[in-house]
C-alpha cells in the first residue's frame, strides 16, 4: 500500500510542478497529503478524485518518473522535509484566476507560478 501511495505522490508532484522549483514541488506533495489526511491509504484516493488534480483523467504520466519525485515524495510521506505549502489545501497555477467558489480561501504563498490557499481562519476553523 505504501509502494502504490508513494507512486501516486511521486506521480502528483511531478505531473503538477515538474517545472517549478522544489519549493512548489514540496507543497503540491503537502497539498495531497493534507487532503489525503495525511493517511497513506488515501493518497490514491485522494489523487483520482474528480477535479482535485489538473492532470488526472485527462493525460497519463510517463512511462517511467525520475527517481528524485520518488525520492521527494518519500521524504514527504514521512515528515522529512518542511513544508513549503504552510498548511495550504489548494495551488493553482498564476494563469488562471482564483475560482470563485474558493472565495473562503486565503492566499498563503506564491512559488514561481503556483499559488497555494488554505481555508479562512475562523473561531470553528482554525486548522
Amino acid at each position: 500500500m505504501i509502494d502504490q501511495a508513494l507512486m501516486c505522490l511521486a506521480t502528483t508532484i511531478f505531473m503538477e510542478a515538474s517545472v517549478e522549483p522544489i519549493q512548489t514541488q514540496i507543497g503540491v506533495g503537502y497539498v495531497l497529503m493534507r487532503r489525503a489526511d495525511f493517511n497513506h491509504k488515501n493518497i490514491c484516493l485522494e489523487m483520482k478524485k474528480p477535479y482535485q488534480f489538473s492532470w488526472y483523467g485527462i493525460t497519463h504520466p510517463p512511462q517511467k518518473i525520475d527517481q528524485k519525485y520518488y525520492d521527494l515524495a518519500h521524504k514527504i510521506l514521512n515528515g522529512k522535509v518542511h513544508d513549503y505549502s504552510y498548511g495550504a489545501t489548494s495551488f493553482h497555477d498564476d494563469s488562471i484566476k482564483k475560482p470563485k467558489s474558493w472565495y473562503k480561501m486565503v492566499k498563503v504563498v506564491q512559488w514561481s507560478h503556483m499559488i497555494f490557499y488554505k481555508q479562512e481562519e475562523t473561531k470553528y476553523a482554525s486548522r
